[in-house]
C-alpha cells in the first residue's frame, strides 16, 4: 500500500483517477515534466506528479527522484524550490535554497514510493530534529522567523505530522521524545483549538504517529458542523462566520468572505470523524456520501477561496491533489 498523509485512507497504488480528470491530469503531468526539463520545479510539483503517476498507471513512471536529486538538493538536503523556480517568486532570494520540513517529507515519500532500497532517512531525521525549537515544536523557524503567536497553526501541526512521519520511519520516535512532542502538539497555549479542520487533522496525524491518539482534544464535531454552514455540500476549512481579524478581534475585515468546499478538507473530515460520537459520525458520513455524489455529477466544481471584493482567487482551485482527493471520495463514499 502506498499512502500519503494528505489523502488519508487512500491507497494511491490501487486508487484510479475518476475518468473526468484524465485529460487534466495527463496535461498537468506533461507540463510538470517540461518544467523539470527546464529546471523550473518545486518539491510540491514533484510530489503531485508522482501521485498522478500512481493514480494513472499504478506506479511511478517518471524519475521524479532523479529530478529532486538534481534540482532540489543543496548540501545533501532537500529544498523546496529549484534555483530557476525561485526566480519566479518575488523577494524570495536565498530562501529557495533553504531546506524545509515539507521538502524533506516530499523527498522521503517520493523515494519510498519509487521503491528506493536505500533511503536518506538518517540524514533527513537529523535535519528534522535540528528544527526542533526552544518551545518544543518542530517547524521551519530558520526559513521564517515569525513569532509563534503569529504563525499559522496549520503550519505548526502539519510540520509536526510530517516530522513525526519521517522520525517514525527512521526509528527515532522513542520516549521521552514521543511524550514531549505529544505534550507540545496538544498544548492549549502553543496549539490551541481554533476550529481549523486542517490544523486539527494534522494534530490527529501527529498524535497517531506518536502513539498518543487518545490525547486528541475532544469536541471536533462542533468545528466540523460549523465548517459546513452555508454550504450545500462539503466543508470549508473553517467557519467563515466565526473568523475574526487577528489584531482587531472583529469580523469587520472578514465579513464578506464566503465559504468554499474542498475535496482535500473533506478527506480530512473523513479521518477526523473517527473521533466523533456515533451520532455525529453518522451525520458526517452521510454528508460525505452526498458530497461524493455531487463530485461525480460535477467533477470540476472545486472553487478557489476569494477574499471580500477582490476578484482574483486567493490560491488555486483545481489542482492534482484536489482531483485525487475527489477521486478517493467518489471511490469510497459514492452510494452503491
Amino acid at each position: 500500500m502506498i499512502s500519503h498523509l494528505m489523502i488519508p485512507g487512500a491507497d494511491l497504488e490501487t486508487l484510479r483517477r475518476d475518468a473526468a480528470y484524465k485529460k487534466y491530469l495527463d496535461d498537468w503531468r506533461e507540463s510538470a515534466k517540461q518544467n523539470a526539463e527546464n529546471g523550473e520545479v518545486s518539491a510540491s510539483m514533484c510530489l503531485q506528479a508522482a501521485m498522478v503517476d500512481l493514480v494513472s498507471d499504478g506506479r511511478i513512471t517518471h524519475d521524479w527522484r532523479g529530478v529532486m536529486d538534481d534540482l532540489l538538493t543543496v548540501d545533501g538536503l532537500p529544498t523546496a524550490y529549484s534555483n530557476k523556480f525561485g526566480q519566479r517568486l518575488y523577494g524570495f532570494g536565498a530562501q529557495t535554497l533553504q531546506p524545509t520540513i515539507h521538502a524533506a517529507h516530499c523527498r522521503w515519500w517520493v523515494e519510498a514510493a519509487s521503491g528506493a532500497k536505500e533511503l536518506n532517512l538518517e540524514i533527513l531525521a537529523d535535519a528534522i530534529l535540528k528544527k526542533r525549537q526552544a518551545d518544543g515544536l518542530i517547524y521551519d523557524r530558520d526559513v521564517s522567523p515569525t513569532i509563534l503567536r503569529h504563525r499559522m497553526r496549520t503550519e505548526l501541526t502539519m510540520s509536526m505530522a510530517m516530522a513525526c512521519d519521517i522520525l517514525l520511519a527512521a526509528g527515532r520516535l522513542k520516549e521521552p521524545l514521543t511524550v514531549q512532542l505529544a505534550t507540545e502538539v496538544t498544548s492549549p497555549v502553543k496549539c490551541p483549538p481554533l476550529g481549523y479542520l486542517s490544523m486539527e487533522y494534522f494534530r490527529l496525524v501527529a498524535l497517531r504517529l506518536l502513539g498518543y491518539e487518545k490525547q486528541f482534544p475532544a469536541g471536533i464535531d462542533e468545528p466540523i458542523s460549523k465548517a459546513a454552514e452555508d454550504l450545500e455540500v462539503g466543508w470549508c476549512d473553517f467557519s467563515v462566520k466565526s473568523k475574526v481579524d487577528a489584531y482587531m478581534g472583529t469580523a469587520k475585515r472578514t465579513q464578506r468572505d464566503s465559504p468554499i468546499h474542498s475535496p482535500l478538507i473533506a478527506c480530512f473530515v473523513g479521518s477526523l470523524c473517527a473521533t466523533c460520537g456515533d451520532n455525529e459520525r453518522k451525520i458526517v458520513e452521510e454528508r460525505l456520501a452526498r458530497y461524493a455524489t455531487h463530485l461525480k455529477r460535477n467533477p470540476f466544481d472545486i472553487p478557489a477561496f476569494k477574499m471580500r471584493d477582490v476578484p482574483i482567487p486567493f490560491g488555486a482551485d483545481v489542482t492534482p491533489i484536489e482531483l485525487i482527493c475527489a477521486s478517493h471520495l467518489v471511490s469510497k463514499w459514492l452510494p452503491n
